[in-house]
């Protein structure tokens, strides 16, 4: 029972991540095509939930492969990540997203 859990989990996650992937694709080939940029670049710290290494390396290699953000950091005491992004006037947005990949990481990995 907990590998179909495990494997509905991945893919409900794989399917997720590619939704993002291409929303942020889309969003950056238009602002790139566009005459007037409405880009609002900046910095923001997201809180995080989850606490292993192999975790925090997966979501600040998902968030840095997602188009628009890159991790820049994460606390010594793994409690928050650094993150630019290329649209800061939309942080509550980002920080739901972020707090989303994390549940998401967590339910994969932590299965019992």
């Amino acid at each position: 029972m907990k590998l179909l859990l495990r494997i509905y989990y991945f893919l409900s996650f794989v399917i997720f991540y590619i939704l993002k992937l291409v929303q942020s694709n889309i969003i950056i080939a238009w602002e790139i095509l566009t005459p007037k940029m409405d880009i609002k670049p900046g910095f923001i710290t997201a809180p995080l939930k989850i606490s292993t290494d192999f975790e925090l390396l997966l979501l600040s290699n998902l968030v840095s492969m997602t188009p628009g953000s890159l991790s820049i950091h994460i606390s010594e005491d793994k409690k928050q990540i650094l993150i630019h992004v290329l649209y800061k006037n939309n942080e509550d947005n980002l920080l739901k997203e972020i707090d989303e990949f994390q549940k998401k990481i967590g339910r994969i990995l932590n299965i019992e």
